[in-house]
């Protein structure tokens, strides 16, 4: 069995104090706006990251095996207490990168803090983070997108799989409302937020800008709000308004991909070729976006300067220019030159080969035996 880890939604949430956004446009609220973004970011090192949450979620992972008896547990790339209780338990741990930031830079950062973590656990020592990607670190972008994953440990790629429900599918009404291919030039236009940002208070704002800027433009839009939040808006006729969508199937049928920066999104539309113009908030989105943009793949309006006019430009200059679209579809080739996902499975299922000799009911928190690290290389 694999136990998968995540981290505490509670730890990701910016304190109440930095919760409230005000619109963009006006000085005093760029200071906010950028005031937030670094309290949340520096919650997500040392406080969020390798702080309490990560401890408290070791001891939970750890209650559980009693009776769950893993042989391997996988978690992401920014969670630590699945790493903790893998420690305890002499079990396997593959990472999963999640985030599009300094991956390679994290083990290192957050030793400290992680090593105190392991001496109340009675694990030995291990004052420089090696122990964190000892096992298997998967990313889903090729090396061409992350030159700097390759400094990660036991790196290794696999093909982006856009994930879907067997339920999922587009709307009814769409085929019949977006442009006839072949008959109608207008482009079609998909903007999405994820699942943070409609919370924020200068969420409203940012939704009303794009959709001001969506108008004056040629071209047929739909707009993702999010759950409740339809009656807030009006927008163009040119312009349909959802709560959600599966947003790889509307991927698929999308010229122009505006979004906040958010590292599923990148991943699903380079996996479709599909250009972007991003307009980034919060954590590493920025990085996200910056990177999008040094490959080609997208334009950047910064959440502090977005206007009605500067997004209707960006989009504009994405659409006109075929330039966005080839270097989206050259990463889209490098995505699908690599594993697929039972390559991943296979993988992980090695892991465990060893550790499957040693009866998982053995195992108790505070008894460790020594690992030994799979070797895993990382792939060109």
């Amino acid at each position: 069995m694999t136990t998968v880890s995540r981290l505490p939604t509670a730890a990701l949430a910016p304190s109440a104090g930095a919760a409230v956004l005000t619109p963009p446009g006006n000085a005093e609220p760029l200071d906010r706006a950028e005031a937030m973004r670094l309290r949340f970011n520096q919650d997500l090192t040392a406080d969020g990251l390798a702080g309490d949450a990560a401890l408290t979620l070791a001891r939970d992972v750890l209650a559980a095996a009693d009776t769950w008896r893993p042989d391997l547990i996988v978690r992401e790339n920014t969670e630590f207490g699945g790493y903790l209780a893998a420690e305890v338990l002499g079990l396997p741990c593959a990472s999963v990168a999640v985030g599009g930031g300094k991956a390679h830079q994290l083990a290192g950062l957050l030793a400290p803090p992680l090593d105190r973590h392991r001496r109340t656990l009675g694990l030995p020592p291990d004052p420089t983070g090696a122990r964190v990607h000892a096992y298997l670190h998967v990313s889903l972008v090729p090396p061409a997108y992350h030159a700097t994953a390759r400094m990660v440990p036991n790196t290794r790629y696999y093909r982006q799989t856009n994930p879907l429900h067997p339920d999922d599918a587009l709307p009814g009404w769409l085929p019949g409302w977006l442009p006839e291919a072949g008959s109608d030039p207008r482009p079609t236009i998909f903007a999405a937020f994820g699942t943070i940002l409609p919370a924020l208070g200068a969420y409203d704002a940012a939704v009303a800008t794009i959709l001001a800027a969506l108008a004056d433009l040629d071209c047929t839009a739909i707009v993702s709000v999010g759950s409740g939040r339809l009656p807030g808006f009006q927008c163009p006729p040119t312009v349909r308004l959802v709560e959600s969508v599966p947003q790889p199937l509307m991927l698929e049928c999308t010229d122009l991909f505006i979004h906040h920066g958010g590292f599923n999104s990148v991943r699903e539309a380079l996996r479709l070729g599909v250009p972007m113009v991003i307009v980034p908030w919060l954590t590493d989105s920025h990085r996200n976006a910056e990177r999008c943009a040094e490959l080609g793949a997208a334009t950047v309006v910064p959440f502090e300067a977005l206007t009605a006019a500067r997004l209707r430009a960006a989009c504009a200059e994405v659409l006109a220019n075929p330039r966005y679209r080839r270097a989206a579809r050259a990463m889209q080739r490098e995505m699908l030159a690599l594993p697929g996902m039972d390559t991943l499975v296979r993988d992980l299922c090695a892991l465990t080969r060893a550790q499957l000799r040693f009866p998982t009911a053995t195992r108790r928190p505070g008894r460790t035996r020594q690992l030994r690290p799979t070797r895993h290389h990382s792939s060109d």
